[in-house]
């Protein structure tokens, strides 16, 4: 079979037939590496990211966290659960677990996996589940999700626990003592001016006395700094500091990050005013990019962009993805943008744009303060590689972000959703932010007008061997990123 099959909804049925062994054959590369591109399009890639291994054909990849120790990645979607071992060049499926009846919201008949985190001693994942009944969701009546602990590597139950609606992000504190999850409880996202809409929440997951006895406790976010549609928050992804100490939730339809700050010494019992919670505003962009058009329509053509027609834009941040820096002193954002076009909402009179911020940006952890924007260099670097992107909708869409230290440079890689790719930055600087690389996943999707294929929505760095994972949703696949350095 040709690879070009790989194109498009044909992705899927050929990873399913041919498998990992094929696509880990296909000589992935960078950006750099394939196409030549100039020294300053490529903006000197001293530290540079090589595809050496796709693993196709898996029951669902949404999301995925790495073990501490890196030789294990979990991945969840729709309703699989995946165990793969990480080795120097390729990925090997160790075992799958799916969820049963037992393990359904109560009050539902149909769920999904969210998010995961993998606890630091590797011996079990914390998985969230998401209530996907259609009658449910129709009459936006979302039932209350859970979290359960599944162990490592053997794939039994654990425990698990009743959250707050949508549970949508997971994330395990280093110490191990507690986790954190975002309840995003979209319930209708195109009425976000509704004041009788839920609020989303956090739960926070007592860990002190094991994963089969697991406690929960639903910390609100108030109102207080959010921008938009105060009374919806909707937290969409959690991380922990590194020393224990705050949380960080992307509000993302609220244009904000909430911090919600861990007391050193936590009680016998967990409240709710145990945390503090307190909110920044992620700010609004103003742009430059293509505008026009769906991947491979009207002035969106891989083929041939035409930069004379860009235009300006205005778009709120609305970042998805969330990433603190291992010094504990910044974090990183993700700016996909959104719904808020969708609901009229404008910055000091300017309506906002439908087009996305394009971009990743840094902030000081303590106060929230933005100290540096990427600007237009991931859309620039998407348009000299020939992906696709959505011009008219949140261009190649910055979806996660993960930070690392490679040759102590602190780096950001970024997954790219509607591009199939992953850039890499140097944040080592956190008030100028410097692209290094741009990884391409999928190079069927090249100059060939095609919409992206894998669609990446989660991506994390192993520091023990300098590599990169993504999990891709529509191609049902993860891809290895093997980092090379001077």
């Amino acid at each position: 079979m040709n690879v070009t099959a790989l194109q498009r909804v044909n992705l899927s049925q050929y990873l399913k037939k041919w498998g990992s062994q094929v696509l880990g054959a296909i000589a992935l590369t960078s950006l750099s590496g394939v196409f030549g591109i100039s020294a300053a399009l490529a903006q000197t890639p001293t530290i540079r990211g090589e595809v050496v291994f796709t693993l196709g054909d898996l029951g669902g990849a949404e999301m995925l966290d790495v073990s501490d120790d890196g030789r294990y990645v979990v991945a969840v979607g729709g309703e699989t659960l995946t165990l793969v071992a990480v080795e120097a060049r390729a990925l090997r499926v160790v075992g799958t677990w799916t969820i049963t009846p037992d393990y359904l919201p109560t009050g539902a008949t149909a769920a999904e996996f969210t998010g995961v985190s993998i606890s630091p001693d590797g011996s079990f994942a914390l998985v969230g589940v998401k209530d996907n009944t259609d009658a449910n969701l129709e009459a936006f009546n979302e039932v209350p999700g859970k979290v359960i602990a599944v162990s490592l590597p053997n794939l039994t139950v654990l425990g698990q626990v009743t959250v707050g609606r949508g549970p949508d992000s997971v994330a395990i504190a280093p110490n191990g003592q507690f986790a954190a999850v975002a309840n995003e409880d979209e319930e209708n996202e195109e009425d976000l001016t509704n004041m009788s809409n839920r609020a989303g929440s956090i739960s926070i997951i007592d860990l002190r006395n094991g994963p089969a006895q697991m406690t929960q406790v639903i910390v609100p976010i108030p109102r207080i700094n959010v921008p938009y549609f105060a009374h919806d928050p909707q937290p969409e992804t959690v991380r922990i500091a590194p020393d224990n100490s705050f949380i960080l939730a992307t509000l993302q339809e609220n244009n904000a990050i909430a911090r919600i700050d861990v007391p050193a010494t936590l009680p016998s019992t967990l409240r709710a005013n145990t945390f503090r919670v307190r909110n920044f505003n992620a700010g609004v962009r103003t742009g430059m990019g293509l505008t026009q058009g769906d991947a491979g329509e009207e002035n969106c053509l891989s083929s041939a962009y035409n930069t004379a027609q860009r235009q300006q834009f205005i778009s709120a941040r609305e970042p998805d993805g969330v990433a603190i820096t291992p010094d504990g002193r910044y974090f990183v954002t993700a700016n996909e943008d959104n719904l808020t076009n969708e609901n009229d909402q404008s910055h000091n009179g300017t309506a906002l744009s439908p087009h996305g911020a394009r971009s990743i940006s840094v902030f000081d952890a303590q106060s929230g303060r933005l100290l540096s924007d990427s600007g237009n260099t991931i859309e620039n670097a998407v348009i000299a590689a020939r992906l696709p992107q959505r011009c008219d909708s949140k261009g190649p869409e910055p979806e996660v972000v993960s930070v690392g230290v490679v040759n102590g440079r602190t780096l950001a890689f970024v997954a790219l959703e509607r591009a199939d790719a992953v850039t890499i930055h140097d944040i080592t600087d956190p008030r100028s932010i410097r692209l290094l690389d741009t990884v391409i996943l999928n190079p069927e999707v090249v100059g060939t007008d095609a919409e992206a294929g894998l669609e990446p929505e989660g991506v994390e760095f192993i520091r023990q061997t300098n590599q990169i994972v993504t999990s891709n949703p529509e191609g049902s696949s993860l891809s290895l990123i093997n980092l090379t350095t001077p």
